[in-house]
Protein backbone atom coordinates (compact mmCIF):
# COMPACT_ATOMS: atom_id res chain seq x y z
CA UNK A 1 0.00 0.00 0.00
CA UNK A 2 2.72 2.88 1.04
CA UNK A 3 4.82 1.77 -2.83
CA UNK A 4 1.40 2.48 -4.32
CA UNK A 5 0.85 5.71 -2.40
CA UNK A 6 4.53 7.06 -3.10
CA UNK A 7 3.82 5.66 -6.96
CA UNK A 8 0.88 7.60 -7.20
CA UNK A 9 2.81 10.75 -5.46
CA UNK A 10 5.69 10.99 -7.78
CA UNK A 11 3.48 10.21 -11.21
CA UNK A 12 1.36 13.59 -10.00
CA UNK A 13 3.96 15.51 -9.64
CA UNK A 14 5.73 14.36 -13.04
CA UNK A 15 2.49 15.21 -14.50
CA UNK A 16 2.18 18.75 -13.19
CA UNK A 17 5.64 19.78 -14.00
CA UNK A 18 5.85 18.34 -17.91
CA UNK A 19 3.48 21.19 -19.53
CA UNK A 20 4.04 25.22 -19.04
CA UNK A 21 0.62 27.56 -18.63
CA UNK A 22 0.61 29.31 -22.13
CA UNK A 23 -0.43 32.74 -22.39
CA UNK A 24 -3.09 33.37 -25.29
CA UNK A 25 -0.65 34.66 -27.60
CA UNK A 26 2.87 32.89 -27.18
CA UNK A 27 4.77 35.88 -27.74
CA UNK A 28 2.84 37.81 -24.62
CA UNK A 29 3.44 37.02 -21.04
CA UNK A 30 1.04 35.01 -18.98
CA UNK A 31 0.11 36.78 -15.59
CA UNK A 32 2.25 35.54 -12.67
CA UNK A 33 0.09 33.14 -11.30
CA UNK A 34 -0.71 34.12 -6.87
CA UNK A 35 1.88 32.09 -5.33
CA UNK A 36 5.24 33.72 -4.83
CA UNK A 37 7.32 31.83 -7.69
CA UNK A 38 7.08 33.92 -10.64
CA UNK A 39 8.83 37.44 -11.40
CA UNK A 40 8.24 39.57 -14.67
CA UNK A 41 9.24 42.86 -15.38
CA UNK A 42 5.58 43.75 -16.01
CA UNK A 43 4.13 42.45 -12.59
CA UNK A 44 3.88 44.90 -9.64
CA UNK A 45 4.80 44.45 -6.42
CA UNK A 46 7.10 41.68 -5.15
CA UNK A 47 6.34 39.60 -8.30
CA UNK A 48 8.19 42.79 -10.29
CA UNK A 49 11.83 42.52 -11.50
CA UNK A 50 13.30 45.21 -13.92
CA UNK A 51 13.44 44.99 -17.78
CA UNK A 52 16.65 44.53 -19.03
CA UNK A 53 18.20 47.39 -20.94
CA UNK A 54 19.52 46.83 -24.49
CA UNK A 55 20.53 49.03 -26.87
CA UNK A 56 20.78 47.01 -30.39
CA UNK A 57 19.93 43.66 -32.12
CA UNK A 58 22.92 42.29 -31.45
CA UNK A 59 22.98 42.85 -27.88
CA UNK A 60 19.76 40.85 -27.98
CA UNK A 61 21.35 38.22 -29.99
CA UNK A 62 23.94 38.33 -27.33
CA UNK A 63 21.54 38.50 -24.33
CA UNK A 64 19.41 35.40 -25.68
CA UNK A 65 22.81 33.57 -25.76
CA UNK A 66 23.89 34.27 -22.26
CA UNK A 67 20.49 33.22 -21.12
CA UNK A 68 21.23 29.82 -22.93
CA UNK A 69 24.30 29.33 -21.81
CA UNK A 70 23.22 29.27 -18.10
CA UNK A 71 23.35 25.32 -16.62
CA UNK A 72 20.49 23.26 -17.93
CA UNK A 73 18.83 26.04 -19.95
CA UNK A 74 17.42 25.25 -23.47
CA UNK A 75 15.33 27.19 -26.05
CA UNK A 76 11.66 25.90 -26.34
CA UNK A 77 10.43 28.58 -28.98
CA UNK A 78 12.70 31.34 -30.59
CA UNK A 79 10.85 34.15 -32.34
CA UNK A 80 12.16 37.01 -33.91
CA UNK A 81 11.99 39.35 -30.32
CA UNK A 82 10.93 36.56 -28.55
CA UNK A 83 12.49 33.71 -26.21
CA UNK A 84 10.75 31.12 -24.27
CA UNK A 85 13.53 28.95 -22.63
CA UNK A 86 13.27 26.16 -20.02
CA UNK A 87 15.80 25.58 -16.69
CA UNK A 88 15.94 22.10 -15.25
CA UNK A 89 16.43 22.30 -11.36
CA UNK A 90 20.08 20.10 -10.94
CA UNK A 91 18.60 17.34 -8.49
CA UNK A 92 15.06 17.13 -8.79
CA UNK A 93 14.58 18.38 -12.21
CA UNK A 94 11.72 20.61 -11.81
CA UNK A 95 11.06 22.99 -14.55
CA UNK A 96 10.81 26.73 -14.64
CA UNK A 97 9.84 28.50 -17.63
CA UNK A 98 11.93 31.75 -18.64
CA UNK A 99 10.26 34.44 -21.05
CA UNK A 100 12.35 37.19 -22.94
CA UNK A 101 10.13 39.86 -25.26
CA UNK A 102 12.26 42.77 -27.01
CA UNK A 103 11.00 45.72 -27.54
CA UNK A 104 13.69 47.55 -30.15
CA UNK A 105 11.82 50.65 -30.24
CA UNK A 106 11.89 50.83 -26.03
CA UNK A 107 15.48 49.60 -25.96
CA UNK A 108 14.16 46.70 -23.21
CA UNK A 109 13.66 43.46 -22.87
CA UNK A 110 10.84 42.40 -20.75
CA UNK A 111 11.59 39.09 -18.47
CA UNK A 112 9.35 36.88 -17.44
CA UNK A 113 10.24 33.53 -15.28
CA UNK A 114 8.45 31.14 -12.93
CA UNK A 115 8.50 27.73 -11.29
CA UNK A 116 5.86 25.39 -13.29
CA UNK A 117 5.00 23.49 -9.47
CA UNK A 118 5.09 24.15 -6.34
CA UNK A 119 4.17 26.86 -4.14
CA UNK A 120 7.57 29.27 -3.19
CA UNK A 121 10.47 29.12 -4.92
CA UNK A 122 13.04 30.59 -2.35
CA UNK A 123 13.58 33.62 -5.28
CA UNK A 124 15.27 31.08 -7.48
CA UNK A 125 13.94 32.84 -10.51
CA UNK A 126 14.40 36.38 -9.24
CA UNK A 127 18.39 35.10 -8.81
CA UNK A 128 18.40 33.70 -12.20
CA UNK A 129 17.23 37.39 -13.76
CA UNK A 130 19.69 38.82 -11.74
CA UNK A 131 22.17 36.04 -12.68
CA UNK A 132 21.66 36.84 -16.09
CA UNK A 133 21.49 40.98 -16.36
CA UNK A 134 24.68 40.67 -14.17
CA UNK A 135 26.54 38.36 -16.76
CA UNK A 136 24.88 40.25 -20.02
CA UNK A 137 25.85 43.95 -18.44
CA UNK A 138 29.29 42.62 -17.25
CA UNK A 139 29.61 41.48 -21.29
CA UNK A 140 30.39 37.68 -20.76
CA UNK A 141 30.42 36.08 -24.12
CA UNK A 142 28.80 32.83 -23.17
Amino acid sequence: MFRFLIVIGVSALTACSNAPIKSKASTQFAPCPSAPHCVSSLETGSKHIAAISINSAQEWQRLQATLLAMPRTEAVERQAQYLHAVSHSAIMRYKDDIELRYSPNENRVDVRSASRIGYYDFEVNRKRIEALREQFNAGHAP
